[in-house]
């Protein structure tokens, strides 16, 4: 095995009690496992969390199939706009679909249930504002579908104190009276939830999605949270090296002194970011080591001065959920950490800690 994917399953469940002290007693949690848990493992982390929360998200059909097949029993709401010729897949497996457009009255088959997306200042999907009455008259008529709930998605929470966060709140509030107060209610994404917690977002239910991994949206962090995901590896072969001479494509490395590098089994074609070279380092023996020389597809560098620091076979680690994370990868990337853990490719195994 080249590289594993570790994923701590108790800070998983740490990070679901740092939510729920966060929100209103008797909130509901939503839990958001698109995209294959953002890394994470949907099937796996979804059945850990079966007890734990009520709910599960994800972006697409496909993904809520998948849950149904790996065993999950607890409902799901899918994110994207129904497809027409896959209609009838979502009253086959359960699944509760996002009407996001009026259109999908005439699309949806009977005994679908539903919720209602309103674009209240995302500009993604979502029904516009202005149709909230002409919606409502549109749920009495098709009393073959059941709608069962109302949300909107903020585009600003990841910022405390983001003035578009109160607009598009007081918006939703003037939608919501159109419709039946037994709807389940939900606007409250990962930074809403942390963030706005004076602004009584909770609703019925809020959407938790990257801070389940240990990771916040933006850049102000909640200490509460912990990475629950690592990444390990080992070194494969080992040599000595000049001062002077190079490590990997390109030459865009050059040993500053004599010392040893060594070459590590994991690059781009697994998920690490080639972006990342010469920006990271990883773990090895309790120590933090330079990675050098450019990301290739399968493989990258290391190196240290002292000869002694590792050898063929060393475990290495290249995020330990502690002082290597995701974070501090996107930082170096110009990215945001959803982007890093996503980008992980399932080829990895993954071993999962409970």
């Amino acid at each position: 095995m080249r590289s594993e994917i570790i994923v701590d399953l108790k800070k998983l469940e740490s990070n679901v009690e740092a939510v729920r002290a966060s929100v209103k007693k008797g909130t509901k949690l939503m839990a958001v496992i698109k995209d294959d848990a953002y890394g994470h493992g949907a099937v796996e982390i979804a059945k850990y969390l079966t007890n734990k929360v009520e709910w599960f998200c994800v972006a697409t059909l496909t993904e809520g199939i998948e849950l149904r097949k790996g065993g999950v029993k607890n409902p799901v709401l899918i994110f994207e706009s129904p497809a027409k010729e896959r209609a009838d897949q979502y009253v086959e497996y359960n699944l509760t679909a996002s009407l996001s457009d009026m259109s999908s009255f005439e699309e949806l088959a009977d005994g679908t249930e539903y919720h209602l997306n309103f674009d209240t200042g995302m500009r993604r999907l979502g029904i516009t504002p202005e149709n909230a009455g002409q919606v409502f008259e549109l749920m009495k008529k098709n009393r073959k579908m059941t709608c069962t709930g109302i949300y909107t998605h903020f585009s600003s929470s990841d910022e405390p104190q983001n003035e578009s966060v109160e607009k598009q709140l007081h918006q939703f509030k003037k939608i919501r009276k159109f419709f039946p107060k037994h709807l389940l209610t939900h606007v409250a994404n990962t930074g809403a939830i942390f963030h706005y917690k004076g602004m009584d977002v909770s609703f019925d239910a809020v959407r938790p999605g990257i801070c389940l991994y240990g990771y916040m949206a933006g850049d102000v962090m909640v200490e509460s949270l912990k990475p629950i995901l690592s990444w390990k590896s080992f070194v494969m072969q080992t040599r000595l090296i000049k001062k002077g001479e190079s490590v990997g494509y390109g030459q865009s490395w050059i040993a500053p002194e004599d010392g040893v590098v060594g070459t590590i089994p994991v690059g781009y074609g697994d998920g690490l970011m080639r972006i990342l070279s010469g920006k990271f380092r990883v773990k090895i023996n309790g120590k933090l080591v330079q990675q050098v020389g450019r990301v290739s597809m399968d493989y990258f560098g290391i190196y240290s001065s002292d000869a002694s620091s590792f050898v063929r076979g060393d475990d290495v680690y290249l995020l330990d959920g502690e002082e290597l994370n995701a974070k501090i990868w996107a930082d170096e990337a110009g990215t945001i950490a959803y982007e890093i853990t996503t980008f992980i490719n399932k080829k990895n195994k993954k071993k999962y800690l409970f």
